[in-house]
């Protein structure tokens, strides 16, 4: 039994000794192209699942909840949940996968987050003066299959080696919501006056509003990604991922209400709410909708620890990254270094959510875990990501 054990592990070994070296640096909180199986001539199969969830104002397991622990962050009102789920097949440089995902991005203004918390709270004077109401909501789930492609650019020994990647992925879109809010509003002491002037719009593949949509309404469309890496000869890297470069998404008879509000009020009902009475105006329609995904983009670079402080000794590794969703950026600072005969620890930095990451990493299986408080029920963000490959 150990001789096939033995022998089943060396071609894993063989691997991680050529292994590249952006590989060593912890997995991105967003998807990332990077070279896929440009040497040999084996089948390797792989397995990614991953989640994360963040918000600037409240833990995220309290979105739906009461909004107690409150704490918006200077104006950067945001919240992003995103999940995912690959399996992919490469060899010689090609790469071939089955993909679903999941994301959720709202964007909005510090007064839009301090009235969901006076409603949430019940008590409006927690709100202060006239607020500014500004929120963007998108969120898609798609499934596909993706196609990947990676290669070397030619440059001269002494610069390193360039590679690209480039890949088309056709999806299928299983749901769309998008919700906009634009007005102002005003809210004082509990019973005194409370106004408002709000337009919004709401469009959701899998309701109907006033009899209007295609219940389940699903549509199809493709997406583009690019990235390069960058190798010197001294071991320092760097690598560049756009992933939904380019996008096109059409989704047919998307259920879609639009919404005129004004209110002024000086009462609350019997449960504590401003009695707002509202004037309303809209209507509700099946549209066509066309999309395009939000671009996440990465930069990562690193080197080798020992260039920076040598006492540090060889295999470990540290680097800064980058990364955008829409108006989201998530900087953070790395570093990874050997812990036993083929496996790895990770960790990472990240100050936009105040988040900390500690991986495990094998050539065959990989974890890693973040959040920005160890009781994961107080986090106002939390991640996790997971990886199993295989030579075949």
């Amino acid at each position: 039994m150990a001789a096939v054990l033995a022998g089943a592990l060396a071609p894993v070994a063989a691997s991680a000794q050529s292994a590249a070296p952006w590989l060593a640096a912890p997995p991105a909180w967003l998807p990332e192209r990077l070279p896929v199986a440009e040497r040999g001539p084996n089948w390797q199969l792989q397995g990614v699942a991953a989640a994360i969830s963040a918000s600037d104002a409240t833990a995220v397991r309290d979105i739906d909840g009461d909004w107690a622990r409150y704490h918006p962050r200077g104006g950067r009102n945001a919240a992003l949940q995103s999940a995912r789920l690959e399996a992919l097949a490469s060899r010689a440089g090609w790469e071939l996968g089955i993909t679903a995902r999941s994301t959720l991005l709202i964007e909005g203004s510090r007064g839009a987050f301090d009235l969901v918390h006076a409603y949430r709270q019940r008590d409006a004077s927690s709100a202060g003066g006239p607020l500014a109401l500004a929120v963007a909501q998108t969120g898609v789930v798609t499934a596909g299959l993706r196609v990947a492609r990676s290669g070397a650019l030619p440059l001269p020994p002494a610069a390193g080696q360039l590679q690209w990647t480039a890949a088309l992925t056709a999806l299928s879109v299983r749901r769309v919501q998008r919700a906009t809010v634009d007005g102002t509003a005003e809210l004082t002491t509990t019973g005194g006056p409370a106004r408002f002037d709000v337009q919004t719009l709401q469009q959701d593949s899998g309701r109907r509003f006033g009899g209007r949509g295609q219940p389940d309404a699903t549509g199809s469309g493709a997406s583009a990604d690019l990235g390069l890496a960058w190798q010197r000869p001294d071991g320092w890297w760097v690598s560049l991922s756009v992933v939904d470069a380019a996008s096109w998404l059409r989704v047919r008879g998307v259920a879609t209400e639009q919404l005129a509000l004004s209110s002024a009020t000086r009462g609350v009902d019997e449960r504590g709410y401003l009695d707002y009475g509202p004037l309303l105006t809209g209507r509700d329609s099946a549209q066509d909708l066309r999309l395009h995904l939000p671009r996440q983009g990465s930069l990562t670079v690193g080197a080798p620890a020992a260039a920076l402080w040598p006492a540090l000794g060889p295999g470990a590794a540290v680097g800064l990254r980058w990364q955008r969703i829409g108006a989201v950026d998530l900087p953070s600072a790395w570093a990874a270094a050997p812990l036993a005969p083929g496996w790895a620890w990770q960790l990472e930095a990240e100050p936009r959510f105040h988040t900390l990451g500690v991986g495990l990493q094998h050539q065959a299986l990989a974890l890693m875990l973040r959040s920005d408080s160890l009781r994961i029920g107080h986090a106002r963000a939390f991640g996790w990501q997971a990886r199993a490959q295989w030579p075949w």
